[in-house]
């Protein structure tokens, strides 16, 4: 799968999982525009938009990090925020990542991800992408990245790690 559709897969789960806004600035259309970045290559004037606006929101991030999240913890609050910056200071993207939560590839893929993570031993990791977005591994999961990563490329998706 190599669609912008297939690109919008998300998770709301960071470093080896892909995220929506950072999957879908690639496949945006906005040229990249040298901004202020902390680790140095030019990122679009969007991502430093909405990188600002997550820094405004308490989060520490980068205009080059802020679309991944850590593995530990519940990012619900964090994806809500960056759900919402997007929509103010990258509308394209935004509109690209609603309008790929709707597609079938997509949802088919999620599909293959939720059944697989549940024989993984997340018996409760939701069918719904949407749901899906703010799960929470238990407490002390060393591995869930891990596996949640191994079940999006085994569905066909191209995930980004960081």
């Amino acid at each position: 799968m190599t669609t912008c559709a297939t690109c919008a897969t998300r998770t709301g789960i960071a470093a080896a999982i892909l995220v929506l806004a950072g999957v879908l600035a690639g496949c945006s259309t906005t040229a990249p525009d040298p901004a202020p970045s902390s680790s140095g290559p030019a990122v679009s004037k969007a991502d430093h938009a909405v990188a600002s606006c997550m820094r405004d929101a308490g989060y520490d991030v980068t205009d080059d990090d802020y679309r991944f999240f850590p593995t530990d913890g519940d990012n619900t609050d964090r994806q809500e925020v960056l759900d919402e910056c997007t929509k103010e200071h990258d509308p394209e993207t935004a509109r690209q990542a609603e309008e790929a939560q709707n597609d079938p590839e997509y949802l088919a893929s999620h599909a293959k991800v939720a059944k697989c993570m549940r024989k993984a031993g997340y018996a409760d990791y939701p069918d719904d992408p949407r749901d899906a977005d703010s799960y929470s591994p238990p407490a002390g999961d060393s591995v869930f990245g891990e596996e949640l990563r191994k079940c999006f490329e085994g569905a066909g998706a191209k995930v980004t790690t960081q």
